[in-house]
């Protein structure tokens, strides 16, 4: 198969962009818009039997009810204006300890790029006692590094920050850049929801950026996956005449006893403009770093999303900041071909097992070393392990090569070659033989000579001194 992007030499060709999915796509979201304004003033009886499905709870509303309570989560209402300046207009995203809102910064003028901003409001026991995260100081800490390290464009930076109080206590709320998406939802974009090579070799090069500057500035992420990696917006021109104009903003009661959540509105194609050329011009940042630690104090030992947890995360060894590679490796596996590496789920209902889990890495890459398994919890290592590092009792599993069309399908025989590469070598078992950021940028897989987007550079060092 021939590099993906040969004999096209626009860059939506080089892409493999489909404008007419981009279209579609509009058109059936339009669709659905239009119908759920037409059950506008309907009673629920004749909504649900018109659907045939069940009314979903307002306690069922993404964060739910239930967040909204004494220590929880701030009402936050459309229209509310913190901090002097700036004015709720959307819900953007929630997660267990924030809700994330769009806000117009009343301060700029009309025409100015930074006029919006990303507001994430945090529970009030995020920082009201002794095991408060560490967010805030770590985006300080990034927003005043250096900058001449080029992971420092590649990350989500702080603007400003301020508390407010509330029925619920006190809360911290950050104003952050604006970004369009994650990329757990990018590869809609593209055929078979696939991000492809070119602009796959891109990211990768950014995200190691990024851990590279945190890595600097003593922060450990732990808890790389696809919805903490964001899609920069290429401009907010769309975002007042396009997004906010069209998009049915949920009507709330100020006067309800009881706060009801909202649904999230994502930016959509509206932080492109829905013209499929421009996002090869699209930039990554990493984000989230709210359960993130510093190098020499942890937030917690209980770390990473489960199926993407390091081997010494889940024996419970001492880690350090090569789990950030770990986790790097697994989630761009799972972005660039839409493939889960590991899942330690078992019959007969899918239950998650540790045991399982590992005895996969087993079978992928060999039998743990007999060096990490002295590090680890006795009581996990005696149980799970054999004297060779291998699962006691596990059922053979097998698993095709890294290399091979199952884990890598769609692409030729050297893209496959070369990725199954890269992430060899993030994804050793033994943390003290990956990688480092450094010395990942001079991997041939960032190293692609003419297969890259134009204009695209990769240097050889991650900072500009």
């Amino acid at each position: 198969m021939a590099a993906e992007g040969s004999g096209d030499a626009g860059v939506a060709g080089a892409l493999g962009v489909d404008a007419g999915r981009i279209a579609v796509w509009a058109d059936d979201i339009e669709s659905r818009d239009a119908e759920q304004k037409a059950n506008v003033g309907k009673n629920e009886t004749e909504v649900r039997d018109a659907e045939q499905e069940p009314i979903v709870s307002t306690d069922d509303i993404e964060e739910g009810r239930d967040a909204y309570k004494p220590g929880g989560l701030h009402p936050v209402y459309i229209g509310d204006i913190y901090a002097a300046k700036y004015e709720v207009m959307s819900k953007l995203g929630w997660g267990q300890y924030s809700t994330v809102w769009l806000v117009k910064d009343l301060s700029k003028e009309p025409n100015n790029e930074h006029r919006f901003r990303a507001l994430k409001v945090l529970s009030d026991e995020s920082y009201s006692h002794e095991h408060s995260i560490f967010e805030r100081d770590i985006l300080r800490r990034f927003r005043d590094g250096d900058r001449k390290l080029l992971g420092y464009k590649y990350v989500c930076h702080l603007i400003d920050d301020f508390k407010l109080t509330g029925p619920n206590g006190t809360h911290v709320c950050l104003a952050l850049e604006l970004m369009g998406e994650t990329l757990a939802s990018f590869g809609v974009w593209f055929p078979e929801d696939s991000v492809p090579t070119l602009l796959m070799r891109k990211f990768s090069f950014q995200i190691v950026c990024a851990l590279d500057f945190a890595h600097e500035n003593q922060v450990i992420h732990t808890d790389i996956k696809p919805d903490n990696i964001f899609v920069r917006v290429l401009g907010t021109s769309q975002i007042e005449s396009g997004y906010l104009a069209q998009e049915p903003i949920p009507k709330q009661n100020r006067a309800e006893e009881r706060y009801t959540p909202i649904k999230s509105l994502p930016l959509r194609w509206f932080y492109f403009g829905g013209d499929g050329s421009r996002l090869g011009e699209v930039n990554l940042a990493l984000g989230d770093w709210g359960v993130s630690s510093w190098f020499t104090k942890h937030l917690t030992e209980n770390i990473q999303p489960v199926a993407l947890r390091a081997p010494e995360v889940l024996i419970k060894a001492k880690w350090d900041k090569q789990v950030d590679v770990w986790n790097l490796g697994a989630v761009l596996l799972e972005v660039y071909r839409a493939v889960q590496m590991f899942s330690g789920r078992v019959p007969p209902d899918g239950h998650y097992e540790r045991k399982e889990h590992l005895a996969e890495m087993v079978a992928l890459f060999g039998p743990f070393p007999k060096r990490l398994l002295e590090l680890g919890d006795t009581g996990i290592v005696e149980s799970v392990f054999d004297d060779e590092g291998r699962v006691k009792g596990a059922i053979p599993v097998c698993y095709p090569p890294l290399t091979s069309e199952g884990f890598l399908p769609g692409l030729d025989l050297e893209t496959r070659e070369m990725f199954a590469s890269f992430l060899g070598a993030m994804m050793k078992l033994d943390p003290a033989e990956r990688l480092t950021p450094e010395q990942l940028v001079k991997h041939p897989w960032l190293r692609p000579g003419q297969h890259r987007l134009p204009g695209e550079i990769y240097p050889q060092s991650l900072s500009d001194k």
